[in-house]
């Protein structure tokens, strides 16, 4: 059973990382949220969360990059910075490392299914 004291400083974390998702989100800033070092909190969030700060918030930005191309027909490059990434050659390296696929791709095949549900 995990503890509740846990569980609540780590939903706070990923509360304030979704909520800023479009924005710079340092770790120091968040840890101070939480009450705990930076340090203290760096290897709190990796042990409960089971991956690191930085790996989360790139991986909640992907989701959301996701969600929007498969529901949007804004441009990937507005995506980008909707989500949070500062250009969009990182964005599509990381795009692409986290699902197998360039985000113009995952957009393609996502409204594809889409429409075959129709």
């Amino acid at each position: 059973a995990t503890d509740p004291a846990v569980q609540a400083r780590i939903n706070t974390a990923l509360d304030f990382i979704t909520e800023h998702l479009t924005e710079e989100i340092r770790l120091p800033e968040v840890a101070a949220l939480v009450d705990m070092s930076p340090s203290a909190f760096s290897r709190f969030f990796t042990r409960a969360a089971g991956r690191g700060f930085a790996e989360m918030v790139r991986r909640l930005r992907i989701i959301r990059a996701c969600h929007l191309l498969a529901t949007t027909s804004a441009p990937v490059s507005d995506i980008c910075y909707e989500v949070g990434f500062g250009n969009l050659s990182n964005f599509n390296r990381q795009f692409r490392s986290e699902t197998g696929t360039p985000p113009r791709r995952y957009r393609a095949t996502a409204t594809a299914g889409q429409r075959s549900f129709a």
